[in-house]
């Protein structure tokens, strides 16, 4: 009757995480890019009661009989599976058709302020990143200092123009923005190259991608006159299409600045949730593998529309019956072990 009571405690305790999963993914329904997780559960170990014999032409075998001690988290499994998408006729919203995720990080420190008459940057930026997480969400912004961010400090990565203002960097951008940021944490264009000539020294940097300092660069040869210091606002258009580059146009000239990059991965169950809808990468995922949208697997990029949560409301309110059901059925167990250890206890008296 001990061991029932154990047994009890375990399914009380089990349910309890289950019905915490359940809540979180109910909690989340509306989150964008949220990716639901469901439970499964393993039994203990067994103490055998009679073990097993071989039968013989004499006398018949015998089978093993064992007693359960109860119940364990068997896992917590994600739900990696891409959800519908919701038009939003908002130019940086974005969503991904496929298994890619943004790259987005947070640094050390702050951007480093320009001249404050003209805006420019003074010097190259050149920050270590404090960590590199990867999302579904796509509700990007522009920050004051007119870089692409995903919230609150957090970057958004890609390859930015090259020092002409005119061409993209070719099929090796994958792979600089992987030496940059992913594997050595280097991240100022002159870090890959000692005479700048990858993206060009004078970018604020090879992969976070500041709008403003992208769209002068492109533009430097009709503000040589001027000398203005063009912002988000100036833009009679500006674009992201399904290949994740960002074109604007000014002066009725429209140019290609930036690409957005994604990250796919072996395993994409294997991430752990960071919070904020942002994973990081773990030994049971693998290292990210850096593409551009529409390579192999990666998917393209989507403006205008956000990826809703994956819950499925209907499963989940099932789950919670059943988890509830569970739960009291458990607790039945423990009370009517102890009535039967209390007629044990009473028969001395």
């Amino acid at each position: 009757m001990v061991r029932s009571l154990y047994s009890g405690v375990s399914g009380l305790t089990t349910h309890q995480q289950r019905m915490d999963v359940i809540g979180n993914n109910i909690a989340n329904v509306n989150t964008y890019g949220f990716k639901s997780s469901r439970v499964t559960f393993r039994d203990v170990y067994y103490q055998t009661s009679i073990g097993e014999t071989a039968g013989t032409h004499s006398f018949a075998g015998n089978n093993p009989s064992t007693v359960g001690y109860g119940v364990q988290l068997g896992s917590i499994d994600k739900d990696m599976s891409m959800s519908s998408f919701q038009s939003t006729n908002r130019v940086l919203d974005l969503a991904i058709s496929g298994d890619g995720f943004f790259i987005t990080s947070q640094f050390d420190g702050s951007l480093l302020k320009g001249d404050p008459d003209t805006g420019k940057l003074t010097e190259p930026f050149n920050i270590p990143p404090k960590s590199t997480t990867y999302t579904r969400m796509g509700n990007f912004s522009i920050d004051s200092n007119g870089n692409l961010v995903a919230g609150a400090n957090t970057f958004v990565l890609g390859t930015c123009n090259s020092d002409e203002g005119l061409a993209l960097v070719g099929d090796e951008s994958a792979a600089i923005l992987d030496t940059l940021n992913i594997t050595s944490g280097r991240n100022a264009a002159g870090d890959n190259d000692e005479e700048g000539d990858v993206f060009g020294s004078d970018l604020t940097a090879a992969n976070i991608i500041n709008i403003e300092e992208l769209i002068n660069k492109a533009y430097e040869e009709d503000l040589e006159e001027s000398e203005k210091w063009l912002t988000y606002a100036d833009l009679s258009a500006f674009q992201i299409g399904k290949d994740g580059v960002i074109t604007v146009t000014y002066n009725s000239k429209m140019k290609a600045i930036a690409r957005i990059e994604l990250a796919t991965f072996d395993n994409q169950e294997g991430l752990i949730e960071d919070g904020n809808t942002s994973f990081i990468e773990t030994a049971a995922s693998g290292v990210a593998k850096i593409k551009k949208p529409g390579d192999p697997g990666a998917g393209f990029t989507q403006s205008n529309k956000l990826e809703m949560s994956n819950v499925n409301l209907a499963q989940e309110f099932s789950d919670m019956i059943v988890t509830q059901r569970g739960y009291q059925a458990n607790a039945r167990i423990i009370t009517t072990s102890d009535s039967m250890l209390e007629e044990l206890v009473n028969l001395k008296r």
